[in-house]
């Protein structure tokens, strides 16, 4: 074979040209090149993702929404409900229990509201209480700020009006109900839609390809449904125990922080933080010694790490393992690419 082949590229070959030789180095540029493009592609999503933040968000979120709720659909189209009624029906179901959690905890986070300059002013005195060698720097510091201030003359002040705290809230609620109700909506057409896709994709693919698609996107559905059905089932149980034990030590509105407790910890390693502060400061200012809180967010911080290194293993862990590592590294990039919400929905993502 060797001898045929040389044979050929003789007769082949014109008298006095030379054959070509091959680049090696041509290999390693094609490949260097398609990795800077694939780079620069990812590059370029990246930043298209946060750029269209507005209108990628509630997609996102939608589609969360319609899988968390696309069991409900099914059960009630077992009952030979059209889609779109069933659809409609458990969005309006959602809103209905949304609504019916906001109003009972709506006059308790109203009164905290009212009240949190007074207990701020409090939390503060028994700071300074706790904290004498802080309060001795501080006043050091106010001291030399006063002979500062008197030896240098004074010059002309500019002050920057700052938008009033109405409008920021107001502005605030406007964005957060209209991003609400285009989520509502595109989980509704989610819903609705159903499986149609799924069914139109042998009629666009071949057929190998339609079947490991649907394969796929079946068991995507099956995980994010295992685990949006698991995560709320024990960020709920999580939610009540911890009402439970506030209540029992005596802390305010016991089902308000229940119910805090139960959303920050859709929040990874962030929100338990956050309501262990929370707690610190109220009992601080509620409770009469120092030494009695420390107690509730104590029994908060075991009660979550019991959740976290015991329950949700056993829940998720066999069917749905997740590195840890990664889970903080997407954490950090959905909180730095898309905010609070983009926290929210890392783990999901990931999954």
């Amino acid at each position: 074979m060797l001898v045929l082949d040389q044979y050929i590229r003789a007769m082949t070959t014109p008298p006095g040209a030379t054959e070509p030789v091959a680049d090696a180095t041509k290999p390693r540029l094609l490949k260097f090149r398609s990795v800077a493009v694939t780079g620069l592609f990812v590059l370029a999503v990246f930043y298209t993702l946060h750029l269209g933040r507005d209108f990628f968000l509630p997609l996102v979120l939608a589609f969360f929404l319609a899988q968390l709720l696309r069991p409900l659909v099914r059960a009630l189209g077992r009952w030979r409900l059209p889609t779109g009624l069933a659809s409609g029906l458990v969005v309006l179901m959602l809103v209905g229990v949304v609504g019916t959690g906001l109003s009972q905890l709506w006059t308790p986070a109203a009164e905290w509201v009212e009240r949190a300059p007074r207990d701020l002013n409090r939390l503060e005195v028994k700071l300074k209480k706790l904290l004498r060698s802080v309060e001795s720097v501080t006043r050091t510091a106010q001291q030399m700020d006063e002979i500062t201030d008197v030896a240098t003359p004074a010059g002309p002040t500019v002050e920057l009006k700052q938008p009033s705290l109405i409008e920021v809230l107001f502005g605030g609620a406007t964005s957060f109900l209209a991003a609400a109700l285009i989520t509502l909506v595109l989980t509704y057409f989610f819903l609705s839609a159903g499986d149609q896709f799924l069914r139109k994709l042998p009629r666009v693919l071949p057929r190998d390809h339609a079947e490991r698609v649907l394969g796929a996107v079946q068991v995507i559905e099956n995980q994010l449904s295992r685990y949006f059905l698991a995560v709320s089932i024990i960020n709920l149980s999580l939610g009540i125990i911890t009402a439970g034990i506030m209540a029992l030590l005596g802390m305010p509105t016991p089902v308000l922080l229940g119910a805090v407790a139960a959303l920050l910890n859709f929040l990874p390693y962030l929100g338990p933080a956050i309501m262990a502060t929370l707690l610190a400061m109220i009992a601080l200012i509620t409770l009469p010694t120092p030494a009695a809180a420390i107690v509730p967010p104590a029994l908060y911080l075991l009660l979550h790490v019991t959740e976290a290194n015991l329950v949700t293993p056993q829940l998720l862990g066999r069917r749905l393992p997740l590195n840890p590592t990664a889970i903080f590294i997407g954490f950090l990039f959905w909180w730095w690419l898309w905010g609070v919400p983009g926290a929210l929905l890392a783990v999901p993502i990931l999954v």
